[in-house]
Formats: structure tokens, C-alpha cells, sequence
């Protein structure tokens, strides 16, 4: 659906291609990389649905021919994910609740990751998570390969969602998206029970250097997660926007 081109040719590329709800290959990969994000691979399933009604515009990132380093870093991706190794093929039929065409000839990608910005959900604006204003937009299920990060693509990513969300159709005004809340007691206590690696960076400083101001903190949020005595474990949220248009 979008693409960005730096001027300097020696920063990442890439381009976004739906997620085919309806294909085998799309949903095992998406739960593949769920799984190694840490975060809602059991959900994936009830995706499908939303994804092929429109509420959910899930893409995966897949890197562009024009980068330089491609062939490298998809062999850094898929050498620590060998389950990855098999291209998918462009075949979503409909994305945002529209058709779509499928190019012709069909083409094969390796996604190193997936984003998703449509609307808040419905949830979210019934629970007062997200304010009802006209133009404000979601940005979640954002994850790039463990393999690759820290190269820039989550920065050409984020730039590139960004630039479709202020463009026809969508025209945002406002942008936003939710975190672990940077500021956790339990982490080292937490990611030690529960035999997780503790992230080498925080998610929401990372938002906030790109401009996202927090709005609202909700506590145990995100779990439960139960370690192996039996005891559950919660992360505090925080809720991020950005204007992006005035």
C-alpha cells in the first residue's frame, strides 16, 4: 500500500503488502512472528475476521528491492527464524474492507515484519481508551524481526505509516498507539519469573523521541502472564497520540 524512498540510498527501504487473511501461509507467519514478538499470538485467529471486514488493516513490512543491504538483512532474519525462510505470495484480494488487485504476475516476499493502522477500535472508544474525534487513527500490531532491529527499519516503518495516515483517503489529524508504561518496578523481578529477556529498550521513549505525548496510564493492562508457581503478572499501559496534521 505505501512506500518510502530516502534520499540516501544506504538507509533501509521498504514497502507494505496486506495481510491475506484467507491464506493458510499469511496466518502461520503472522502467528510465527506473534510468537516471537511475545504479544497475542492466540489472537491472530479472531483477526481474520476484522482484518477481512475492513476493521483491522494489518501490512506486513517487507524490505524494497531498493535497498541496499536487502539480501543480507533476510538472511540475518531468516537465520535465526529458519521457519521463515519460505517466501509468501501477494494475495490479499481486499484490504480495508475494499477489493484490491492482486498483481499481475503474482509476486513472493519475505515479510521481516507487520504494522497496522485503521480506526480505534470499537472497544477502545467505548471504553474511553481513545477520544471520539473526527480524523484520529490507530497504530498497533507493530513488531519488526528481532534480527533486524536496531537497523533503522522501525524508524522508515513508522515514517512510512505516518505519510500514508496525513494522505488521501485517510487524511489523520491525530495519531495514536499504546506501550508498556517505561516506568516498571517489578521488571527485572517480572522478566526473571517469567523467563523472558528483559527489552533492551523502552517502547514508549522511543515513541516519545518521535513526538507521541501520553495521555493516559492504565494499570495491568497488558496479561496476565503466569509464571511457573502458578503466579500471574500484569504490565502498566500507556496510551500515546501525536497531531500529525492541522
Amino acid at each position: 500500500m505505501g512506500s518510502i524512498n530516502p534520499t540516501n540510498s544506504s538507509k533501509p527501504q521498504i514497502m507494505l503488502i496486506p495481510w491475506d487473511p484467507t491464506s493458510p501461509e499469511h496466518v502461520g507467519r503472522l502467528v510465527r512472528q506473534r510468537i516471537a514478538c511475545g504479544w497475542d499470538s492466540e489472537c491472530v485467529e479472531s483477526w481474520r475476521k476484522a482484518q477481512e471486514n475492513g476493521k483491522l488493516n494489518n501490512q506486513w513490512i517487507v524490505l524494497a528491492d531498493s535497498d541496499p543491504e536487502k539480501d543480507t538483512k533476510i538472511l540475518k532474519h531468516t537465520e535465526m527464524y529458519p521457519q521463515e525462510k519460505e517466501p509468501l505470495v501477494d494475495s490479499a484480494a481486499s484490504f480495508g474492507g475494499k477489493l484490491r488487485d492482486i498483481p499481475s504476475p503474482q509476486r513472493t516476499f519475505i515479510p521481516i515484519g507487520h504494522i497496522c493502522l485503521g480506526p480505534p477500535s470499537e472497544n477502545y472508544l467505548n471504553l474511553g481508551y481513545v477520544p471520539k474525534t473526527e480524523g484520529f487513527y490507530w497504530i498497533s500490531i507493530f513488531y519488526i524481526s528481532r534480527a533486524l532491529q536496531k537497523s533503522g527499519l522501525g524508524k522508515v516503518a513508522m515514517d512510512t505509516i505516518e505519510n500514508i495516515a496525513i494522505s488521501e483517503p485517510l487524511c489523520a489529524k491525530t495519531l495514536g498507539l499504546n506501550a508498556i508504561n517505561k516506568i516498571d518496578p517489578e521488571r527485572e523481578e517480572k522478566y526473571k519469573a517469567l523467563n523472558l529477556v528483559i527489552p533492551p529498550f523502552s517502547n514508549q521513549d522511543w515513541y516519545e523521541r518521535r513526538g507521541y505525548k501520553v495521555y493516559k496510564s492504565m494499570e495491568n493492562f497488558f496479561g496476565p502472564r503466569v509464571d511457573p508457581t502458578g503466579k500471574s503478572w500484569y504490565w502498566n499501559a500507556v496510551f500515546l497520540k501525536k497531531v500529525i496534521s492541522h
